[in-house]
């Protein structure tokens, strides 16, 4: 039987509601971790590019996520 995790992604409009993200993930105990760049391409070595968060319940992840658009 093969498994996982739905992946959704969705977009903020700066770093720093990134990071508030990741913080009320942490809050509720829910695995978060911030993605940086190893500036291969155009982006600087180091720059914050995505957060992934989870796995836990919809509705918790709701509660954090849920006013955010998709990308």
């Amino acid at each position: 039987m093969v498994e996982g995790q739905r992946k959704i992604v969705l977009r903020v409009d700066s770093e720093a509601e990134l990071r508030e993200i990741e913080r009320q993930a942490e809050n509720m105990k829910i695995s978060a971790v911030l993605i940086s760049d190893m500036g291969l391409t155009e982006l600087p070595p180091g720059t914050v590019t995505a957060l992934g968060i989870g796995p836990a319940p919809a509705n918790l992840l709701d509660k954090i996520t849920g006013n955010l658009p998709l990308y």
